[in-house]
């Protein structure tokens, strides 16, 4: 009966053990399908953000559908992984969704269209599909603070809108199909589809948004607008397009404005522009062309400034031309203009080589409209228009705005009769490139390379490195008196540096990717970001100038010579970055469709507000699914603990730090087969990387506290013995190939880990506890201060309380994640009985830096 009893008891014991594994590894897997979903539905968060500013409502419809189902499964993942304990998800799931759906609903009912105008106030970084590369340079460098005059832009939507009205998008392909540059019948083509354009009336939505534009910047009687091109293919280094289209300028009445823009619109499609775009392999037709209209700059003088003398670019040299008046007579060629050569650097760069030519006429605004050209004074036909001030001004602008875009420049600017510099269109200066020109090296453009990334948010940003490793840390430094514009430098994407990103010029994260939460939020307020430079905190220092270029996910030194002054008053900048707000999409129905889905308000995972009652967005919804599962796996070892004991293997590693491992798939070698593990059994990528840790060489494992602190030892060590994991319990762990949940207990300290270490960096994190000790509270609490220090010199988030240090790391590739696993095992024997040697508090960081240096045999 007795043996009956026990063989009963023990298959029933197994096969509960069995149904325990199978839990464990449903919740692993569920896990692991979980996180790819998650890294899918932010990146699904990210398509959605920009489909809808870019009014691509086809590509709205698909994603929407396609962010449903994957949120649903990720709320689905979450209840499988913490044993439907989060139940409430499903009911916010589906309310998001039906907003969403009704949103949608009433796009549909909308014809599809991009923003019919912009002004160039609203115009963010990425844009340039619907304004034409000419605004979105002018609109880039007024973001930046540098002189470029108010305006707005008629968009490439607006353009199309206006030939699909008039019924030509489908007539101008066709007339022009087949035709050969340079023929009669192209010049009778294109004469016929211009005057059709200048014939057509424009559609009535659009001369009301054209006439709002107008009203904001044309706010008194005296104020006029140019009006000209900013085709897509404009202005760029591979297609200038340079005096291909149209330009009006003084525009002093709204009606002259309907007129100029169709006129511009109708240069897209002359001769000349139609056979430019044939011998570049660009098609025909195509309906890219916006119009950037800008107030006039009432211009004493005008010209062209180019960043590198063309005709001698071994020289090192500018080249400026000026003439009196607007620069039409420059940009034309048709008047003497004066002549200066600048030394683009070096100790004579404010001396010029100068050709003063004898200036007879000038063209300026005429009264009531458009243009008249009046003589030059004699007594001022000789005379320089450019003062040595005025030029070293001038060359100063060239400087910064070369350095910030990378490339030479061809840069139109004027001086008005004020004596203020405005700057009117900057493009790549397009070099020549003959066979006998044997030229010097140039001097670089931008500074040296100092990390590179990805592109998180586009646009370009300059301004002083600010480090942080922690939310606090970047209230601490907002609270000082800061001269000069600001670049973020973050070892991790901190979600909580969200509500702060609006006080910096730009954000440079070490560990993220384009799709996590901070990218997100640095996308919804147009804040340039690099994501993913691994290095940047280490080989940048802090408080040096740089470049970055958001865009290209690169971040270069600059020469505070050319950009400290300029920036510490920012007089023309357009935005204020303390009080800047979430951007719109210019269309009620769209923006609230947005505001559902893209925007993150639960960035404080510890903050009273993370709950589901504060959810409001899908973006909401994912982040807090995020945070439950990974919490939930983090305490899944302690839940089924006492009822895994056959599952269990014992793994002996040669250091004093044991602990038994339960396999959930790809963990350890061999087929479950009884026997202590050594090293070379272990498969499981982030429990090797944290043994490589603990089993480094001169690791003081052994070395004896301090005399003086082992009678508190021995105390605490004896009222221990009722605690939950005594002192000698065995540690445990749960082991996948990329998984590792680790309870453990060193000496007189708890330990708890939990990470992912796999292929995709969106999905590693390393979530890590420490608490606890061997003597009083005061001592321990230095304890945890040290390991704080560590873990914050390795880019670590962290948060003290008394004892306990709650730390996270989020993001990174492996090799990045097992590095961070080596660490972690090398501070676990480091910190054995450490508490013993907290002597004062000066120890904790001395004792960190002793360890970060590599002494870790040295206490």
């Amino acid at each position: 009966m007795f043996h009956q009893l026990t063989l009963w008891w023990r298959a029933r014991r197994q096969a509960r053990e069995q149904e325990v594994l199978e839990i464990l590894k449903a919740r692993y897997h569920a896990f692991q399908v979980f996180l790819e979903n998650n890294g899918r539905a932010l990146e699904l968060i990210g398509l959605l953000d920009s489909a809808l500013t870019a009014g691509d409502d086809s590509e709205v419809f698909h994603l929407i559908e396609e962010v449903r189902a994957v949120t649903a499964e990720l709320v689905d993942g979450l209840n499988t992984v913490s044993g439907d304990r989060h139940q409430g998800l499903y009911a916010l799931h589906q309310h998001l969704f039906e907003a969403i759906r009704d949103e949608r609903t009433r796009l549909e009912k909308v014809p599809g269209r991009t923003p019919l105008v912009l002004s160039l106030t609203d115009v963010q970084p990425g844009l340039y599909h619907q304004i034409g590369t000419k605004a979105a340079n002018l609109a880039q460098l007024r973001h930046m603070g540098l002189p470029v005059p108010d305006g707005f832009v008629i968009t490439t939507g607006a353009c199309r809108s206006f030939l699909e009205a008039a019924g030509l998008t489908d007539v101008i392909p066709k007339r022009l199909h087949g035709l050969a540059p340079r023929t009669a019948d192209l010049t009778e083509v294109t004469g016929e589809i211009r005057h059709r354009i200048e014939a057509a009336d424009l559609p009535g939505d659009l001369i009301e948004a054209m006439g709002k534009a107008w009203r904001e910047v044309c706010g008194d009687p005296s104020a006029a607008v140019s009006a000209r091109s900013s085709a897509v293919a404009e202005d760029r280094p591979d297609h200038s397009f340079a005096g291909q289209f149209d330009s009006v300028l003084n525009i002093t009445r709204l009606e002259a404005l309907f007129v100029a823009y169709r006129q511009v619109v109708a240069s897209a499609f002359s001769a000349r522009a139609i056979a430019y775009r044939m011998k570049a392999n660009l098609p025909a037709a195509d309906f890219d062309m916006a119009v950037l209209c800008q107030r006039m700059v009432e211009a004493r003088c005008a010209g062209v400034l180019l960043t590198t003398d063309p005709s001698r670019p071994e020289s090192d040299r500018m080249l400026v031309s000026a003439v009196a008046g607007l620069g039409t007579l420059a940009v034309g060629g048709s008047a003497p203009a004066d002549l200066y050569r600048p030394a683009r650097s070096g100790e004579d760069m404010h001396w010029a080589e100068a050709d003063i030519a004898a200036k007879e006429m000038a063209e300026i605004p005429a009264p009531g409209g458009g243009l008249q050209q009046v003589a030059v004074q004699p007594d001022q036909r000789r005379r320089p228009l450019l003062s040595d001030v005025q030029l070293s001004r001038l060359t100063q602008w060239a400087r910064r705005i070369e350095n910030l875009e990378g490339l030479p420049q061809d840069i139109e600017w004027a001086f008005d009769r004020q004596g203020e510099l405005w700057l009117l269109q900057a493009r790549p200066l397009r070099l020549p490139r003959a066979p006998s020109l044997k030229a010097a090296p140039l001097s670089p453009v931008s500074g040296p390379l100092l990390a590179s990334g990805t592109c998180a948010s586009p646009g370009k940003a300059v301004g002083r490195i600010t480090v942080a490793h922690l939310a606090h840390e970047i209230e601490d430094l907002l609270g000082r008196d800061r001269q000069d514009p600001s670049i973020l430098l973050l070892p991790q994407g901190i979600v909580d540096a969200a509500q702060h990103l609006c006080e910096f010029e730009g954000v440079i994260v070490d560990v993220g990717n384009p799709a996590d939460h901070l990218s997100c939020i640095a996308r919804e307020y147009a804040i340039p970001m690099v994501t993913g430079t691994l290095t940047a905190a280490n080989a940048i220092a802090e408080g040096t100038w740089v470049v970055m270029d958001a865009d290209h996910g690169r971040v270069y030194e600059a020469s505070p010579e050319i950009w400290a002054e300029s920036l510490k008053s920012r007089p023309y900048a357009s935005t204020d970055r303390t009080v800047c707000a979430p951007k719109s999409v210019n269309d009620p129905v769209r923006d609230r469709l947005r505001q559902l889905i893209v925007p993150l308000h639960l960035t404080d995972a510890y903050g009273p507000t993370f709950s589901v009652t504060e959810c409001r967005s899908v973006h909401d919804l994912v982040r807090l699914a995020h945070e439950h599962a990974v919490l939930a796996m983090f305490g899944l070892g302690d839940s089924v603990m006492d009822e895994a004991g056959g599952l269990l293997r014992k793994v002996d590693i040669g250091v004093p730090f044991h602990f038994l491992v339960i396999d959930l798939g790809g963990g350890l070698a061999g087929d479950g087969q009884k026997g202590t593990l050594g090293l070379n059994e272990i498969r499981s990528i982030p429990l090797a990387a944290l043994c490589r840790g603990l089993t480094t060489p001169g690791l003081s494992w052994h070395s004896p506290p301090q005399e003086g602190a082992v009678a508190s030892l021995v105390s605490r060590t004896l009222l221990d013995a009722g605690s939950a994991r005594p002192a000698g319990a065995f540690n445990y762990a749960l082991v996948g190939r990329d998984y590792l949940n680790l309870n453990a207990r060193v000496e007189f300290h708890f330990a708890m880990l939990d990470t992912v270490c796999g292929a995709q960096p969106r999905a590693n994190y390393i979530r890590f506890r420490f608490k606890g000790g061997g003597t009083g509270a005061e001592r321990c609490r230095r304890r945890a201060h040290f390991v704080r220090e560590v873990l914050e010199a390795n880019g670590f988030v962290s948060a003290v309380v008394d004892d306990l240090v709650t730390a996270s790391f989020a993001g990174a590739p492996s090799r990045i994640i097992e590095e961070r696993l080596v660490m972690i095992g090398r501070l676990l024997g480091f910190s054995r009985l450490l508490d013993a040697v907290m002597n004062d508090d000066e120890a904790p960081h001395r004792l960190a830096q002793t360890f970060l240096s590599g002494h870790y045999h040295e206490r």
